[in-house]
């Protein structure tokens, strides 16, 4: 992994997590034992996207989101999305791709067979019998790479900007398998010209092979950004 180099203003940004509403006694209560603020819990509120965006990416970019489960990496995602898709970018979210009811191989319509299945390799779905199967017919992380193999084929096709979107990112593979997938997104983006990607998780493994160009650490309402400087 490439080293990452603190700024040196480094900052600490507020996130603005939305507060879920006072239902009953009990979450009334358990709002006053934990000072929630009484105005903050009895409604929601609405998050504004323009200021919570430190680190949208760039073409060629990979920035990767990090932090404990709950510490407000998907809050700060779909704002980051919210924000590109405001700018005019193309995003490409995995959690929105619907999989058709065919064949993994004809997935890929307009992909050549054998280069289709070179990515589907790439993206760590190297089995035979994987490729005559439906996607209802394949494991939660075999779908999941598959959706990862037909967002990627997308944006390498596409002749405008894309970024891929991903929230927990590789959080149903195998760590050997997430390292696998996580160097061929970073060959990716290195090599094509009009792509980047925002991914989440709380896998610090996955740093190492992505080598993502900053780093935004998500610690329950505030956030740190790291650049790598190389």
């Amino acid at each position: 992994m490439r080293p990452l180099k603190k700024r040196s203003d480094r900052s600490r940004t507020a996130l603005a997590l939305s507060n879920p509403p006072v239902r009953s006694w009990r979450t009334e209560r358990v709002a006053r034992w934990f000072e929630l603020g009484a105005s903050a819990a009895t409604q929601p509120t609405s998050v504004d996207t323009s200021s919570q965006s430190p680190a949208l990416p760039e073409t060629g970019e990979l920035v990767l989101l990090v932090g404990a489960s709950g510490s407000g990496k998907s809050t700060l995602l779909r704002s980051m999305t919210a924000s590109l898709e405001q700018q005019g970018k193309r995003v490409i979210d995995l959690a929105r791709l619907v999989l058709p009811d065919v064949p993994v191989v004809d997935c890929f319509p307009e992909v050549p067979l054998e280069e289709a299945l070179v990515l589907l390799g790439r993206m760590g779905l190297g089995e035979a019998w994987t490729y005559l199967r439906t996607p209802t017919e394949l494991s939660d992380g075999q779908r999941w790479r598959l959706r990862l193999a037909i967002a990627v084929d997308e944006a390498e096709r596409s002749e405008s900007d894309v970024v891929i979107v991903c929230d927990e990112f590789a959080a149903l593979l195998d760590r050997v398998t997430a390292a696998v997938v996580s160097r061929a997104i970073r060959k990716l983006v290195d090599r094509s010209p009009h792509l980047a990607a925002v991914v989440a998780t709380s896998h610090d493994d996955v740093a190492g092979p992505l080598s993502p160009d900053r780093v935004v650490r998500c610690d329950f309402g505030e956030t740190e950004m790291t650049v790598n400087t190389q």
